[in-house]
């Protein structure tokens, strides 16, 4: 059932919602006398490469102050999802690219933290970056200088690993991954051209 407890319009308990003697994954108010959903977040970021280093940013925030992490964080309500991963590029590295200058790169799901993330892709043509107040430091680094031990969230170092080996292909289709507490899988979904 939802990790909701109180619904968020009256504060009212929150209870099982059957629909036809099934048990929802989501909670019911009765005051409201309307279902509570506690829907995934939505995570946008952004896999920006110069030449054949990525941008990386060191957290200033916690969770994980101090490990690395590729550009990205939550959707913010009334944005599309190349206008998220361009605005949290900006507040954590300082770099300015507008949402058409980013290329859908890789979606996904990870059901053990409840969330969808939506990676896109961009180019850059110098190394420029400063880091904002969330995050401590940014720089682009190749395959070989990522800090590996320090990364915030390792879960999703296979997505990682597989934008350096498409930078070094110059090969970048569409990824697809699949993330439960069991199970990982990454696999192509459209394939692109080379650039």
């Amino acid at each position: 059932m939802s990790q909701l407890n109180f619904c968020p319009q009256c504060a009212g308990p929150l209870l099982p919602h059957c629909v036809d003697g099934e048990q929802r994954p989501h909670a019911y108010c009765a005051r409201c006398a309307q279902p509570r959903y506690d829907h995934a977040l939505i995570v946008v970021t952004t896999f920006v490469a110069c030449g054949k280093r990525l941008l990386w940013v060191q957290r200033a925030l916690e969770p994980q102050r101090g490990r690395w992490a590729i550009p990205g964080g939550f959707l913010e309500r009334g944005e599309t999802l190349a206008e998220g991963a361009a605005r949290e590029l900006r507040e954590e590295a300082g770099v300015r690219l507008s949402p058409d200058q980013l290329s859908l790169y890789m979606t996904g799901t990870i059901t053990f933290i409840n969330q969808v993330y939506v990676g896109f892709r961009a180019t850059v043509d110098s190394e420029s970056c400063d880091p904002g107040i969330e995050s401590m430091d940014c720089r682009f680094l190749t395959r070989e200088e990522c800090p590996w031990d320090a990364v915030a969230y390792p879960q999703v170092n296979d997505s990682i690993l597989q934008a350096y080996d498409d930078l070094d292909s110059g090969r970048f289709d569409i990824w697809q991954a699949e993330m439960s507490s069991e199970h990982y899988e990454l696999r192509p979904v459209a394939q692109r051209a080379r650039k």
